[in-house]
Parts: structure tokens; sequence; C-alpha cells
């Protein structure tokens, strides 16, 4: 049961670390803030 967890968890939180890394580059890529809104909008809305 502990390994089932830690499992979950471990998927939790690489899917949260991928999800922060993808903000990071839209941030990079955007010519403003406006933009970056947008965009990180757009990946809610997915």
């Amino acid at each position: 049961m502990d390994e089932e967890m830690n499992v979950g968890e471990l998927l939790k939180e690489t899917a949260e670390e991928n999800q922060t890394r993808k903000i990071l580059e839209i941030l990079n890529q955007c010519k403003d803030l406006d933009e970056a809104k947008e965009k990180v909008k757009a990946l809610l809305e997915k």
C-alpha cells in the first residue's frame, strides 16, 4: 500500500514539475505579460 502511495505521489510531483516547466517556457517566449497570461489560461482550458 505504501508503495502505491509513493508512486502516486511521485507521479503527482512529476506532473506538477512538468507543468511549471511548461509555464516557464511560455513566459520566456512571450513579449509581454498579457500574452503570457493568455497562453497560460489556454493551458487550463485543455
